[in-house]
């Protein structure tokens, strides 16, 4: 008898942690005779405020169809003939709470004519509603107050987990087996921990503590390994339970829901994000970087650059000509030279940490962290011989083939990076490059406002 009653109490503690809502009414007069607790804390009623199904409905209910909805499914169970279980299947629902504000339920339910009993489970979809796993309805029937809470729990999608301080027996519902591949015997022969994921188990084991520090709830995510070797993602909600006699800590209720689908859905969100943020940074024309990734990589060289023992140098280059290019050849021509020129430039710098970018039209930069004013110089040098190397006629140039021209600059290390200036002196070697006849490079002058021609 014992035993009974430390089972019953169990499944009390159990169906009151619930992250679910619940109320259960008799069939003959149709009063609620129980809610627990979470179902008072979603809408605000209890007891005192409605009793019976009726009531319910039209308080519950403030759009009329799903008033009517609600109350043919309740109907269809409660008047059949056939003295079965009869399961109420889920419904999405408008409740109005006592404080007249709005919220999305599914509404489950089960009918039990052999036990005089009518069940109802609420789950509040109104901010996780794509989340949300919906509670399955009870199927099997009962005869004694103290089977509806195990009914529920049976057929939970959800795990709970009793887990008492005294040492008495520990309890996991039977959707362990579904998740873990283990029944709920073999499951309560392990070490809790090493089911855990090892990466996962400080999670687990700080919302423990905090549990046993005096934390009334927690939460955590990690994966729990299958029977079969491999892991599924969960969420563990977790909560102490008082004794009824000294209202200390008795315990604790974890309530476990498999969240694997989630965890993928979120993961595939994060690599389309990262796919997108990665377009957003291309250019579509030649597949380098564009002038946003280019500002983005000056942004971030402007805080190291101050802590740098290196240079920084950039390469501003103009096709020659273009203009004239695009008019002789048509665009389409224009846009293959667009592109050899980018592959040219992608070529020569041949450093992960350098970066190629097309800024405009005709107009490429290259950015090279940790370079001194003549390591830029040499690249330069290798860019003007390899465009040449390329032999594009343009009947347009003197040179009867296409052409470039440099304006390099350099920033020293350990001085905050000016980006406006080192734009300026770049933009101003290139100037000087085209006045000195183009296809050739100039550096800037020792002041970066200012330019000399090199020769």
């Amino acid at each position: 008898m014992e035993k009974i009653k430390q089972e019953a109490s169990s499944l009390k503690v159990a169906l009151d942690n619930m992250p679910v809502g619940i109320s259960w009414a008799t069939l003959d007069d149709k009063k609620i005779v129980f809610m627990n607790r979470r179902f008072t804390e979603m809408f605000g009623y209890g007891l005192e405020d409605i009793t019976t199904i009726g009531e319910w409905l039209e308080k519950a209910y403030p759009f009329p169809e799903d008033r009517a909805l609600a109350a043919e499914k309740w109907d269809a169970c409660v008047t059949s003939p056939d003295e079965r279980t009869q399961a109420n299947d889920a419904l999405e629902l408008r409740v109005r709470c006592k404080d007249g504000g709005i919220k999305i339920v599914l509404r489950s339910g089960v009918v039990l004519p052999g036990t005089n009993w009518a069940l109802a489970t609420f789950i509040d979809i109104t901010s996780r509603k794509q989340d949300e796993l919906r509670l399955q309805a009870a199927e099997r029937r009962v005869r004694e107050g103290q089977a509806i809470y195990q009914l529920l729990i049976d057929n939970s999608p959800d795990i709970t987990v009793i887990l008492p301080f005294d040492g008495s027996p520990r309890y996991v519902s039977p959707a362990v087996e579904q998740l873990t591949g283990f029944n709920a015997d073999e499951f309560l022969t392990h070490d809790f921990e090493e089911l855990i994921h090892p990466d996962d188990r400080a999670a687990m084991t700080q919302a423990i503590t905090s549990l046993r520090r005096g934390a009334r709830s927690g939460a955590y995510q990690c994966r729990t390994r299958h029977n079969d070797g491999s892991y599924r993602w969960v969420e563990a909600t977790t909560s102490t339970y008082a004794d009824p006699t000294t209202q200390l800590a008795a315990g604790i209720v974890t309530i476990v829901r498999d969240i694997s689908e989630r965890k993928k859905r979120e993961d595939d969100m994060a690599v389309e994000l990262s796919q997108l943020s990665e377009a957003a940074t291309i250019d579509d024309l030649t597949g380098i970087a564009n002038r946003r990734r280019f500002q983005q990589m000056l942004q971030a060289e402007s805080s190291r650059q101050l802590r740098s023992t290196r240079d920084l140098s950039l390469l501003l280059i103009d096709i020659d000509y273009f203009k004239q290019y695009n008019d002789l050849y048509g665009h389409p021509a224009g846009d293959q030279c667009l592109r050899r020129i980018a592959q040219t430039l992608s070529s020569v710098l041949r450093r992960d940490a350098d970066l190629p970018a097309r800024i405009g039209g005709e107009e490429f930069v290259a950015v090279m962290p940790m370079t001194t004013v003549d390591g830029a110089e040499l690249v330069a040098q290798q860019l003007l011989a390899a465009i040449a190397d390329l032999k594009l006629e343009h009947r347009g140039s003197p040179l009867g083939r296409v052409s470039a021209s440099v304006g390099v600059a350099c920033w020293p290390a350990g001085v905050p990076l000016d980006r406006d200036r080192l734009m300026r002196a770049a933009d101003e070697a290139l100037y000087v490059a085209k006045g000195a006849g183009r296809n050739t490079y100039r550096l800037q002058a020792e002041d970066p406002l200012t330019v000399v021609g090199h020769s």
